[in-house]
């Protein structure tokens, strides 16, 4: 399986639409579909941000050997990714803004302020 046919499976793994998956990557659909198709290649960037914002083992998509999932990727990352890819464009819009403003008040201070220790259940 080449590169290409890889990185179509991975979106598809992640129940992304090509829309999706491109555009939290920085490209068009019809880029991603090129690319999908094997008519476009894959630059060593766009290979790159992919891995970065998918925790996606770049050995795998390259090789197809190894796992899929990188080595040791955090969890939590993970868990968040998988959350935000159930959300509506709304929602996920809301998402960022609001991790923005954790962003901004973490700056401020050096502690986090106290929060209340729900434990959010396990994705089946």
């Amino acid at each position: 399986m080449s590169l290409n046919k890889r990185i179509k499976e991975f979106r598809k793994y992640l129940g992304l639409t090509q829309a999706e998956f491109g555009r939290r990557i920085g490209i068009v659909q019809g880029h991603l579909t090129g690319i999908e198709s094997g008519k476009k290649n894959v630059t060593q960037k766009t290979l790159k941000v992919i891995c970065a914002t998918y925790s996606v083992s770049e050995e795998w998509l390259r090789t197809g050997n190894g796992e899929m999932i990188a080595q040791n990727p955090d969890k939590r990352a993970i868990r968040i990714i998988k959350f935000f890819n159930e959300l509506s464009s709304e929602f996920q819009d809301y998402m960022l803004l609001q991790l923005q403003s954790l962003l901004e008040l973490q700056k401020k201070q050096t502690a986090p302020p106290a929060v209340h220790k729900k434990k959010l259940p396990d994705k089946k």
